[in-house]
């Protein structure tokens, strides 16, 4: 007994000393420990105890600064410090591991295409490339360069970015020797500017430059006009430097740089214009050194011209043609007014100029010649009549496939022969997508963003479908799995409400759940009886619905923007749409430069839908697994058209919803009258990993982040 008490004595003594210790850690550092404190996001990882010491001083910089950072796990592999707080890159990064990785991979495609010259160095042996990146940010895009075996120069001038970009070269030391990171602002000379950082995204900072310096009274009045529009900003004053100078004083520290860049990135707020205008040696190839390719963003309202014709121009005199993102096809200055007014409509465009001559623009082949007979020689008597000279006979150029694509078999074609006569009749034409997860795809060849994304990427919001269905599989864990009313019952259902093309769809029924996909646009709903076919492995779980959804049986102008025509919109009313209603609705686009096709419908309610799916499948459970939502900011009618499945008094019950919410959402106000009908029927609202609740009071931030954004993802989880 006395053995037994002694053994307890010292257990105890053990315990308490193991916890005494830990929590003497938790005090000297807090920072090791977060994660005990709080839940991790999807990309984010801890700092471990070696980078802290490797670290210290980057670290250290940031606590000066009064930065809240953590670590995001970049899907290629790297380690970036972002911000904790309100910043959207920092947003994305978290909770995808990407940024801007089309645009990426598509401008070091070009880059790569490059016709390389023969180039110099002051010091042999010379490093092989070199990528310039004006407006680093975070770093997305000087890290993927490292990968690529690029050396770096990477301007930025804000202070918290550069702080957390010198902690990512620290995280990532098998990458450091190639980074170069300068730490200045660009502009058009060495002028007196003013920083304005946004405070609900605060890694994006703009600058408002002038020749005298900014005095307070004058920062003072420049801060209320923010203020007047509800927008909470931080303004610093800094000076800038000019493009030439900062790349001279690059290739003196660097002696082995070659004087030939291989590709720049510049994307710093609408100030792109003013840094090209101090870059007239780099331009012109007459200083330290040349620049044959640029990618570039262009903003409408950019500084130093009143459009962007003023970028142009400026480029073109300086041998450059105009390209698009790809930086193949060539821009011809016709073709500026379209640009102008698509970056009109969006604000921003990505464009890239190219150097004559570095990269051959793709020209169709002409025909080959037809050979001609040999000329006939006529007879003295009598002259006949010349032989008429055959007509060359043009070959049609040889299509060429997008990278996703591939050709429809002999074999589909016999197959599908049904669903490919429903597209011809409806005049789409159409294009096979093979997705690296293995699915072939139908979608439009012509104006349709994602059918565009899916043939150059081969996939579509995957980031967010992962996350989504991660939740899916969170949520039932905690739940019961149903019953049904013909067993056995299938094990999950999901629904999708928009399926556009089916990208959601087809990765439920990849992951062995069946489907309710509802599509009302017929060009969208042909294709994707087209992807049914083509998928016969997956066909038996997917359903498809073709109807539109909405608060009640309404008359509904279906409004496609033929800008991208797998978008489509609603606008319903009580009495049915007149041709004179159409075409007054219709000029309100003309009148915005909007071309746009409308056609009638009516919709269905939500809870009809679910009824009748449970009518025709017994073996459905009474449970669903989850399910997206996206209407194009239809999304708060065709809830209230679904009372018996959001209170899961209905054929079944929604313990998870995924859902698109726009800032001019149909049907009330704001997007405040979706989140009170939802939390109304028991549901929480939370972030898009579906994992931190999002209180009431928190609700005035999402929705300001809104106002800018326009569109966000959440998540409604049943309580």
């Amino acid at each position: 007994m006395h053995a037994k008490k002694i053994i307890a004595l010292l257990v105890s003594a053990v315990v308490c000393y193991v916890l005494v210790t830990n929590t003497t850690k938790i005090r000297k550092n807090p920072r090791v420990t977060r994660p005990l404190r709080r839940s991790l996001r999807k990309q984010e990882r801890s700092l471990t105890e070696a980078e802290q010491e490797r670290c210290s001083a980057e670290i250290a910089a940031l606590e000066s600064l009064n930065l809240d950072f953590t670590i995001a796990k970049m899907l290629s592999g790297t380690s970036l410090a972002v911000m904790r707080g309100s910043d959207i890159v920092s947003s994305m990064l978290l909770s995808s591991g990407l940024w801007e990785q089309q645009e990426t991979a598509k401008a070091f495609k070009a880059y790569d295409l490059m016709q390389q010259k023969e180039s110099t160095c002051a010091q042999p042996p010379c490093v092989d490339k070199v990528f310039l990146d004006v407006g680093a940010n975070l770093g997305t895009w000087t890290f993927y360069a490292a990968q690529h075996g690029y050396h770096t120069v990477s301007v930025e001038g804000s202070p918290p970015n550069f702080a957390l970009l010198q902690l990512s070269k620290c995280l990532n030391p098998d990458l450091a020797p190639r980074i170069n990171f300068v730490d200045s602002f660009v502009n058009e000379g060495s002028e007196h500017c003013l920083v304005v950082c946004d405070l609900a995204n605060q890694g994006d900072v703009t600058l408002n430059c002038k020749a005298e310096e900014w005095t307070e009274p004058a920062m003072t009045a420049y801060k209320a006009e923010f203020t007047k529009h509800n927008r909470n900003v931080r303004l610093t004053r800094t000076m800038t430097r000019q493009l030439d100078t900062i790349i001279a004083q690059v290739l003196e520290e660097h002696p082995n740089f070659p004087n030939v860049f291989h590709g720049m990135k510049i994307d710093i707020e609408g100030s792109e214009l003013m840094a090209m205008r101090g870059a007239p040696k780099l331009l012109a190839g007459q200083g330290a050194a040349e620049l044959p390719i640029i990618f570039s963003e262009v903003w409408y309202h950019i500084r130093g011209g009143p459009q962007p014709d003023a970028y142009f121009q400026l480029m073109r005199a300086a041998g450059y043609e105009l390209r698009d993102p790809s930086c193949l096809w060539v821009w011809f200055a016709e073709q500026d007014a379209a640009t102008l007014a698509r970056i009109m409509k969006n604000g921003i465009e990505n464009v890239c100029f190219v150097k004559k001559g570095s990269i051959p623009a793709p020209v169709p082949q002409p025909p080959p010649e037809v050979a001609l007979p040999p000329p006939v020689v006529p007879a003295p008597v009598p002259v006949p009549e010349p032989a008429p000279v055959p007509v060359p006979v043009p070959v049609p150029a040889p299509v060429v496939l997008a990278k996703h694509e591939r050709h429809i078999t002999d074999a589909e074609r016999q197959t599908c022969s049904a669903e490919i006569a429903a597209l011809v009749g409806l005049n789409i034409e159409y294009a096979i997508v093979k997705t690296p997860l293995g699915i072939s795809l139908a979608v439009m060849r012509g104006n349709d963003i994602v059918s565009k994304a899916l043939l150059e990427y081969g996939q579509w919001e995957h980031p967010d479908t992962v996350q989504a269905f991660e939740a899916y599989n969170r949520a039932v864990e905690h739940r019961e799995k149903g019953t049904c009313a013909q067993p056995p019952c299938v094990d999950k259902v999901f629904l999708d409400i928009g399926t556009n093309l089916g990208t959601w769809s087809f990765y439920a029924a990849l992951q062995g759940m069946h489907t309710v996909s509802v599509e009302g646009s017929p060009p969208n709903f042909a294709l994707l009886q087209l992807s049914k076919c083509l998928n016969p492995e997956l066909a038996p779980r997917i359903n498809l619905v073709d109807s539109f959804v909405s608060e009640g049986s309404e008359y509904c102008l279906v409004v496609c923007d033929l800008a991208n025509q797998g978008d489509v919109a609603l606008n319903c009313q009580a009495e049915e749409w007149t041709e004179p209603a159409i075409d007054s609705y219709k000029a309100e686009f003309t009148k915005h430069n909007r071309n746009v096709r409308l056609t009638r419908t009516t919709t269905k309610r939500l809870d009809d839908i679910v009824a009748q799916v449970f009518q025709e499948h017994p073996n459905f459970p009474n449970v669903f697994r989850g399910m997206k939502i996206d209407i194009e900011g239809s999304e708060l009618m065709a809830m209230r058209g679904a009372p018996k499945l959001l209170a899961g008094q209905g054929a079944a019950e929604l313990p998870i919803i995924f859902s698109e919410v726009w800032y001019h959402i149909r049907g009330g106000p704001q997007p405040d009258a979706y989140f009170q009908l939802m939390r109304a029927a028991g549901y929480e609202l939370r972030d898009p990993t579906c994992k931190n609740v999002w209180p009431a009071e928190q609700d005035p931030a999402t929705l300001n982040r809104m106002k800018r954004t326009l569109i966000e993802n959440v998540c409604f989880v049943k309580k």
